[in-house]
């Protein structure tokens, strides 16, 4: 039987929502196409990170959600610049 810590599961929680909230941003986006390299790096992270937390244990497991969680975060920090960054051009292009 596998056992699940509360850490690992407020992880996932967080790791969820986040996406979940980029996921919807980007289904409400009108430039979707920029946007799309930096979601699904986002979640290949997720993926990877789930992986090595349910699926391999030890220190292979390990190594599976930290490459998972960076390229997590890396494509989340990703999105959010190429977010902002559209937002203030479409900003400064209006005005």
């Amino acid at each position: 039987m596998w056992e699940y810590y509360g850490d690992a599961l407020i992880a996932v929680g967080v790791l969820t929502t986040a996406l979940l909230i980029c996921a919807l941003h980007f289904l409400r986006s009108s430039r979707k196409r920029r946007l799309t390299l930096p979601l699904l790096l986002g979640g290949i992270g997720y993926t990877l990170f789930l992986i090595g937390l349910v699926f391999i244990r030890g220190w292979d497991g390990m190594g599976w959600s930290l490459v998972g969680f960076s390229l997590y975060a890396f494509g989340l920090i990703l999105y959010i610049g190429v977010a902002i960054y559209l937002w203030l051009k479409q900003r400064r292009l209006s005005s």
